[in-house]
């Protein structure tokens, strides 16, 4: 699994992702994490062809739906809710793009919040929230949620009633 995250400094380019696919064994998926992802995926399809098995949508989803049409036949999301996003995969990978954009619609404030606001700290609020863990600090340097961003946080969840806020209780 390769995850290319430009955050980290690092330019990951289609051609070296082919590359890579090709010439070592063990690297067959790709997690895209980037500004236009859709384009990155449907190059890196075009160019990888059988040598990407999994090419698959990243950053808690916030492009799913684009990156799907690109031929994303994943996404590796938080595990905040995925029990609310793989629907909309399978809808998708099925053929019915309706159901999917439906379902997409129901998370995608969840989805907006925990990408633009909370980052990966939403997973472990909404784990705490549940009871799956007893506390959501994050180690230094990383600050706690602001209460009022948690609270619309776990008030967006509320609405679309995910595993992760019944799973400990």
């Amino acid at each position: 699994m390769i995850q290319d995250a430009p955050l980290s400094g690092v330019d990951l380019p289609v051609p070296l992702l082919v590359k890579m696919a090709r010439e070592i064994e063990m690297v067959k998926l790709f997690k895209i994490e980037c500004p236009q992802a859709a384009n990155k995926l449907r190059a890196l399809i075009a160019e990888g062809d059988d040598a990407i098995e999994g090419p698959f949508d990243g950053e808690e989803a916030i492009t799913l739906l684009a990156d799907l049409d690109a031929g994303a036949t994943g996404s590796m999301t938080s595990g905040m809710i995925v029990d609310r996003i793989k629907p909309v995969i399978d809808h998708y990978l099925a053929g019915d793009t309706d159901a999917a954009t439906d379902a997409y619609a129901r998370v995608l404030p969840v989805i907006n919040h925990e990408n633009r606001q909370c980052g990966w700290r939403a997973c472990k609020a909404a784990m705490k929230e549940g009871g799956v863990i007893a506390s959501d600090t994050c180690r230094h340097p990383i600050e706690p949620l602001h209460p009022e961003t948690r609270t619309r946080l776990i008030s967006l969840l509320q609405a679309i009633d995910p595993l992760v806020l019944r799973w400990g209780r």
